[in-house]
């Protein structure tokens, strides 16, 4: 029969968390301001409110079981999503606090607090429409102020299988191949993930500013899925970024070797937005990242007891007495950990497994390359295995960092910040009832939110990739004693034997001796990492065989 639209219902939208309230437990003294984009509060990027189903009949029963979704995989309900068009509130005073919230103390101190920015001059706290609009104006109709319109109310994804799980389903009594998509939660308590990760990740991308063209994803997301699994990772979820500028490729050959108790990949086409000055040669921070993570961590992290959001050329390593990140994780879980967090400094190739390059342009001709390159079948963690500081890393290296947080209490999380978490949100009269003191500002304990030790838990390497051009001159700048401009330094690392800093050491080429290793992944996780790659796709040769690169 004809299909025809039927309008069931309107809802208010409601937002999962009191940001305002955050704001203020924050030290912040408004969430905007009149000049705009003067506001250093980056984590409101992630700005989630949720959008109730109307109460009508089984609606809500019949959307959550995914029956409004037609058999061929067509959507039968859409909603749109209409702003309401209100003045922005600024400041304190014309936030929605009450006494419950922040204390007595918060409104008789107010006349102190600085800066202003009331919008009426009389003393009223909270927020006024009376005051503020005044009384001769009336919001547009619905009908003339705009929407997102028809956006499909899809089926809930599906928990992924265990791998037990997965072995389990795959042959029933007749023989027959079981629909893994069907495996229900246990009953217990414990989720049925301890560790999972968060990728935003595309087939290929450009470096910030355009300059230059990053073209090993593929390869690099496939050794990294291999690595963090075999450091004990259960499941990882890769957000398919590639189709948000190219219909030619995707990533589904690149994780054709997994599991679908290992790998979930994401279709994820959203274009990054630019938040930066038009013109600007930097479009601005990566806004479908930023929302990936966040789909992420409220799709899945229900299932896992920690989760960590970071990128292909970032690993996690064990450290000391761990060789399970698992294990790593549940021991600072049992002191009180909610948050990890990792220290990031780049590292560089090794020479050792690096080769001459030329493409006929700036890195020379064949007869004479100017540059270097990863060697084909070198992996990524034993070239980029090659810091130029030791560990401990350097107080600086914050800038940067990387988290592991448990989804249950960090409810908002921002590539490197745990930006809401359960902590934030108690209230003063919360406070009050078990019998503690009340501060409005608040920072999470040492016990709650810590970094790694990276000699006794686990530390991160950061293996961004230096594309051959921006190792044109190494033969002069790497030797010892090279002195050159302020943007001339050598890219690439040689290695310090046994990690010792002798003054002016070189290697036989006269190259200074400049970067320190991780003994524990030279010695025991590329070895390794190499062998689990070969198992699964034959991707590496054998260990003796000489490494090779493309001219």
């Amino acid at each position: 029969g004809q299909t025809r639209d039927v309008i069931i219902g309107e809802t208010f939208s409601v937002f999962p968390i009191n940001y305002e309230f955050v704001n203020l437990r924050k030290r912040k003294a408004t969430m905007l301001s009149p000049k705009g984009k003067d506001n250093g509060l980056f984590w409101l990027s992630n700005f989630r409110f949720d959008c109730p189903v109307p109460d009508n009949g089984n609606l809500r029963e019949s959307i959550a079981s995914g029956i409004t979704v037609l058999p061929d995989g067509t959507p039968s309900i859409y909603v749109d999503i209409v702003p309401i068009r209100t003045n922005p509130r600024f400041g304190m005073e014309e936030s929605y606090f009450t006494e419950d919230l922040v204390g007595p103390g918060f409104f008789t101190n107010a006349d102190r607090r600085k800066p202003k920015f009331k919008s009426h001059t009389q003393n009223i706290w909270g927020f006024d429409a009376d005051t503020v609009f005044g009384n001769k104006n009336v919001l547009p109709r619905v009908e003339a102020s705009g929407r997102w319109a028809n956006i499909p109310v899809c089926t809930a994804p599906k928990r992924p299988p265990t791998k037990q799980e997965l072995k389990l389903s795959e042959i029933n009594e007749d023989g027959k191949e079981l629909s893994v998509t069907n495996v229900k939660d246990a009953e217990e308590k414990k989720k049925p993930f301890t560790l999972t990760a968060c990728v935003w990740a595309s087939a290929t991308f450009h470096t910030r500013g355009g300059d230059r063209k990053v073209d090993d994803t593929m390869a690099r997301t496939r050794e990294w899925i291999e690595y963090h699994l075999m450091m004990g990772f259960d499941h990882i979820y890769i957000y398919d970024n590639t189709h948000a500028n190219s219909n030619t490729t995707d990533l589904v050959n690149t994780l054709s070797p997994f599991t679908a108790a290992e790998v979930t990949r994401i279709e994820w086409p959203s274009i990054v937005c630019n938040n930066n000055l038009p013109a600007h040669e930097n479009t601005g921070e990566r806004s479908s990242q930023y929302a990936a993570e966040s789909s992420c961590r409220q799709r899945y992290g229900q299932y896992s007891e920690w989760i960590a959001a970071f990128d292909t050329d970032e690993y996690f390593v064990p450290m000391n007495k761990y060789d399970d990140l698992r294990e790593m994780v549940t021991d600072a879980g049992k002191q009180g950990t909610n948050v990890l967090s990792f220290l990031s400094t780049r590292a560089y190739p090794n020479y050792n497994f690096m080769g001459k390059f030329a493409n006929g342009g700036e890195c020379g001709k064949p007869d004479n390359p100017r540059c270097m390159k990863k060697l084909n079948n070198a992996t990524f963690l034993e070239t980029y295995n090659c810091d130029f500081v030791p560990l401990p890393k350097p107080d600086w290296a914050v800038r940067a960092k990387k988290q592991i947080y448990r989804p249950d209490y960090v409810l908002s999380h921002f590539v490197h910040y745990s930006t809401v978490t359960k902590g934030i949100l108690v209230t003063y009269k919360e406070k009050k009832a078990q019998g503690k003191s009340w501060l409005y500002w608040y920072a999470e304990s040492k016990e709650s939110e810590r970094f790694v030790h990276e000699l006794e838990e686990a530390v991160m390497i950061h293996s961004k990739t230096t594309v051959p051009g921006n190792t044109k001159g190494y033969e002069r700048m790497c030797m010892l004693g090279f002195k050159g401009r302020f943007n001339e330094k050598c890219r690439i690392g040689f290695p310090i034997p046994g990690n010792v800093k002798v003054e002016n050491a070189t290697n036989p080429e006269g190259y200074e001796l400049n970067c320190y290793t991780n003994e524990k992944v030279t010695d025991k996780y590329a070895p390794k990492l190499r062998e689990a790659m070969n198992k699964r796709t034959g991707r590496f040769l054998e260990k003796t065989a000489p490494l090779e690169y493309d001219e």
